[in-house]
């Protein structure tokens, strides 16, 4: 073969590895040279009517010449069987996506069709994770520019399937980084009780120790099918579920992937990527919330104007209905910080337990009620009302019971008591008398990642005291968990080195 554009045919031999992230073949050293490939080439294989884009490793000895080994998440996806003959060939980025990243990258606007192209570039697997960085970096570095959004979003949202259900379909959004802050899981059974389609659908936690979706998945399955879903939103007027398995502007997953590593997201990604999600989810009305402090996601309130500015003007291009709240994020809202104690306490709430976290409850009173005010089902007092009625009596819990049976959850009437726990903790104690000035949140972020969080749904951190309490010496201030004992260490460390709260002098 003489050059790049020649394919060649391999037999497909299937491995038990699992990459999860990544779309991996193995072929030969002798096979990439004869064909003139290069490191970071990525190739096409073609299987039936399908082509799909490929990383490839090398091997110098155990894949032989003209046979190509599958990695499970490409054969168990793309149904491609053993010893099936296939065409491979060199995979190239469209031209114009790659010239569209150096402009960017020079601060340059971009096309309609360059965004396209980029996006679609991103959905194939044609750009490497190199390009894909360099493009989502680009956010740090230049300011948004409301036509650009409205097209990256656009083109996002179509980037996979779309859904519609042919009537009012409301969700709720907080964009993250506040611990503690386990709002959806009472909204969603809460709102869906009083006959409000609810269809929520999340993503990998990419700022906060743990969102939505590693809270949901500690009851109960969040992988369906798009059919399954619509099913689930057609009994239950709601579902808590995966967007990944929807395929829900799948080139929005791999921009999520290279922000997940540095656990940063540039306001415009993040911005575009919300309202792509909520856009193909067929999302109708949504309430943002948009947490403020200085050591939240958004640091100052002149930044959540903006942000909000942007929101405002997408939403209006999407044909959507959509309310911004810009809310107090001085300290998490709770003491709990991971997805098995969040959990906890959102089960805390439903049964209307009496060590309940109230801060939490009034928050999702709060945005339930703004949520009723944004659809005109109810307004002021009314909406109140509403809300803290159906919550007291239980209806919200008889919800929340019904969307775990019908997402296959293994307990549908678990106790708070019953979420597993831990024992083997470690106790950061109180050396003397004092009082608590301010509460670091990036830095219980750092320390709940470095646990484990949000991948490990066991790791958690319990904040013993809030803003402006007093202590006394030897009272414990923070325990700390890792199912791993070399990151409990490391955490310990860094807590040594900066503690999470200050003190007033």
């Amino acid at each position: 073969m003489k050059n790049k554009k020649n394919s060649f045919y391999a037999k497909t031999k299937n491995i038990d590895i699992i990459d999860w992230d990544e779309l991996i073949a193995v072929i030969s050293k002798e096979d990439w040279e004869k064909h003139w490939m290069h490191a970071m080439d990525k190739v096409a294989l073609r299987h039936k009517w399908k082509e799909i884009v490929l990383n490839v490793d090398l091997s110098n000895h155990l894949v032989r010449p003209g046979e190509v080994w599958l990695f499970e998440d490409v054969y168990k996806k793309y149904s491609i069987p053993e010893n099936e003959s296939v065409e491979l060939k060199y995979a190239r980025a469209n031209p114009t996506s790659i010239e569209a990243i150096r402009k960017k990258l020079l601060g340059e606007k971009l096309t309609e069709q360059e965004i396209e192209a980029i996006v679609d570039d991103i959905k194939n697997n044609r750009l490497s994770d190199t390009h894909v960085t360099y493009f989502t970096a680009c956010g740090f570095f230049y300011k948004s520019v409301n036509n650009e959004l409205v097209r990256m979003t656009k083109a996002t949202a179509k980037s996979g399937n779309c859904f519609n259900f042919w009537k009012k379909a409301v969700s709720k959004y907080c964009i993250g980084w506040v611990p503690s802050n386990e709002t959806s899981m009472i909204i969603i059974p809460l709102l869906a009780s009083l006959w409000i389609t609810m269809p929520k659908s999340f993503s990998k936690a990419i700022t906060s120790p743990a969102a939505t979706g590693e809270c949901v998945s500690v009851l109960m399955n969040i992988k369906f099918t798009p059919d399954e879903v619509k099913k689930l939103v057609k009994k239950n007027n709601s579902c808590l579920v995966r967007s990944e398995p929807l395929n829900l502007a799948p080139a929005n997953d791999k921009i999520i992937k290279v922000s997940n590593a540095i656990s940063m997201e540039p306001y415009s990604r993040m911005i575009s990527s919300i309202m792509a999600k909520q856009h193909a989810m067929g999302i109708t009305d949504c309430l943002i919330d948009i947490p403020v402090w200085s050591t939240a996601k958004i640091p100052t309130l002149e930044i959540g104007k903006r942000i909000k500015r942007h929101f405002s003007y997408i939403w209006k291009k999407l044909g959507m209905n959509m309310k911004v709240l810009l809310t107090d994020a001085d300290q998490p809202v709770w003491k709990s910080i991971g997805a098995a104690l969040q959990v906890k306490e959102v089960l805390e709430i439903l049964q209307q337990k009496k060590n309940k976290s109230e801060l939490l409850e009034k928050k999702a009173l709060f945005l339930a009620k703004e949520i009723l005010e944004m659809i005109w089902f109810a307004h002021w007092i009314k909406a109140q009302e509403i809300v803290e009625e159906w919550l007291k009596s239980w209806k919200a819990r008889k919800k929340m019971q019904e969307i775990i049976k019908m997402q296959w959850g293994r307990n549908w009437n678990i106790k708070p008591d019953e979420i597993k726990i831990w024992e083997k903790t470690k106790e950061i104690k109180a050396t003397k008398n004092w009082e608590i000035d301010e509460i670091d949140m990036k830095h219980i972020n750092t320390i709940a990642r470095t646990l484990g969080c949000p991948f490990d749904l066991k790791s958690w951190i319990v904040l013993h005291f809030k803003k402006n309490n007093k202590f006394k010496k030897w009272e414990i201030l923070i325990t700390l968990y890792s199912s791993d004992e070399n990151k409990l260490k490391t955490a310990i460390k860094m807590l040594d080195k900066k503690n999470i709260y200050s003190f007033k002098k």
